[in-house]
């Protein structure tokens, strides 16, 4: 899904009332979007009370209208104005004056009437409707003070389109931002919604359709896109009633050494539940019993002797994984270029196998093969020769430089995972939560996308996919256990919840 500024979201607008739609059924729809998304909050609170805050802008329109919609749907919502009635103006006055008599509404209350509404209202959710995609510079009085007791409530937070604060082309905080347990954007993600910078303030985005044209939107041009379920559904393998375990590929992990005897298992479990048709786990003879004992019954456990590998070998399997837990040891390390280098199947290379090409990364720009890279944010610092912090501050240049220059796809973990190619564009998972911030978890994504891999995928569509959906089960396995008790194991149980969302 296209990921637009502000000035081309702005054209959509404008380009899409001259053709006919009005400004007020733009944000009636908005607003009706925003009261959805709290009602799924309100449930889960077994609570109706709702606080919605509401600037003089558009999003302040917004707020009112899903005050309107929460009301008429039997919940309770207080409106509090950051300006007084009579300062609104255009769509937001028009949809004011239906609100209900049974709203009520503050305007520019104190810090002290603010306390006293949120005792006597006891809200359960807070709607953010304060500023929107027009702020400029610093943000400025009572919107600060309104900011502030907004993010001290610690209650769940429905942002309208962008959180107050932040700025919609960078993400970057003017002085106060609202964090945001979901984001309520229209139309389409704004590009500042996905920049690390935002990371912890957007929460969950939710994309609500108001009825931008398809055709005007086909006419944005953007290299930055979210990924979302509508872009993975159509990257899937087909299944067909007649088709055979041959026909869902094979593939080879290559993993584990001694101390690390976990992650070779947990990639091949993952392939497994990923969907291809054979995985066979190549380990060190001297921890194949410990390895083998963890394996569900249909991966195919072989001890190897890792220097021996030839191109022989490798004429049974579709794909390979390599690098969990192999260590770093000088005779890995050769081993790894060995493979990659002698290997002419599509890979994707992990871990301690990423640490081994840091030590020649040039040798990339030689391999004729899909390759896909996934390294967490302490991996590419060793593949690029810049400090973590470097990393996380450029996440998007430094990945898309990356796989411009070797001709890789590169998957960049962490919030907002990157997913890029030679072509420079840029993909911005939108699954995934705090609780994926375990050991294992990358090695259930090395798992996922190798067997997409097997299953025939280009490398750039089985890193999208794989990408997505190991965060999608990661959402799933998050809500039924929670962030912090949730293990990779929990995740890979719940690859099957998550492909069932997508057929």
């Amino acid at each position: 899904m296209k990921a637009v500024t502000t000035a081309q979201i702005r054209e959509l607008d404008q380009r899409s009332i001259a053709a006919g739609t009005a400004g007020e059924e733009l944000m009636e729809r908005a607003g009706y979007a925003v009261a959805r998304a709290t009602i799924q909050f309100l449930k889960r609170q077994d609570s109706r009370s709702v606080l919605l805050f509401a600037g003089k802008g558009n999003n302040g329109g917004d707020a009112i209208v899903a005050a309107r919609h929460l009301a008429g749907a039997g919940c309770y919502p207080t409106l509090v104005l950051l300006c007084r009635r009579n300062e609104l103006q255009g769509d937001s006055l028009l949809h004011f004056q239906k609100l209900v008599s049974a709203i009520r509404v503050f305007e520019l209350p104190t810090l002290d009437e603010l306390s006293t509404i949120v005792a006597e209202t006891e809200p359960a959710v807070i709607v953010d409707g304060l500023l929107g995609t027009g702020l400029k510079g610093q943000v400025r009085e009572p919107y600060a003070t309104a900011i502030k007791v907004v993010n001290g409530l610690h209650l769940p937070v429905v942002a309208i389109d962008i959180p107050s604060g932040l700025g919609s082309d960078t993400g970057d905080v003017h002085g106060f931002g609202v964090r945001a347990d979901t984001t309520v954007t229209m139309a389409l993600p704004k590009i500042g919604l996905l920049k690390p910078a935002a990371a912890d303030f957007v929460g969950r985005i939710e994309v609500a359709n108001i009825g931008i044209p398809r055709e005007f939107v086909e006419e944005i041009s953007t290299d930055v896109e979210l990924l979302t379920a509508q872009d993975v559904k159509p990257l899937l393998p087909p299944r067909r009633r007649s088709a055979n375990k041959g026909d869902f590929g094979h593939l080879l992990v290559i993993a584990g050494s001694e101390g690390y005897t976990g992650a070779p298992a947990m990639v091949a479990h993952a392939a497994a539940r990923a969907g291809a048709g054979l995985v066979t786990l190549a380990v060190p003879r001297n921890i194949y019993p410990i390895v083998a004992a963890q394996c569900p019954p249909e991966v195919m456990p072989q001890p190897v002797e890792f220097e021996q590998l030839s191109p022989s070998y490798f004429a049974r399997f579709d794909a390979v994984a390599i690098g969990p837990g192999l260590g770093q040891q000088a005779e890995t390390q050769k081993m790894v270029w060995k493979v990659v280098s002698s290997c002419p199947l599509p890979m994707v290379v992990d871990a301690d196998a990423l640490n081994a090409m840091a030590q020649g990364v040039a040798a990339l720009k030689k391999l004729q093969k899909p390759l896909v890279l996934t390294p967490h944010p302490g991996e590419m610092a060793r593949l690029t020769g810049k400090t973590v912090k470097e990393v996380q501050a450029d996440r998007w240049g430094l990945a898309r430089s990356f796989a411009q220059e070797y001709g890789v796809v590169m998957v960049l973990k962490g919030a907002g995972t990157v997913v890029t190619e030679k072509s420079g564009g840029l993909w911005i998972n939108s699954t995934g939560n705090p609780g994926m911030a375990k050991g294992g978890m990358g090695d259930a994504l090395t798992g996922i996308i190798g067997a997409f891999l097997a299953q025939g995928m280009a490398a750039f569509d089985a890193a999208r996919a794989g990408v997505f959906l190991h965060g999608l089960a990661g959402d799933l396995a998050n809500e039924k256990l929670g962030a912090r008790a949730m293990l990779t194991t929990d995740l890979i149980e719940h690859l099957g919840p998550a492909f069932a969302t997508l057929e």
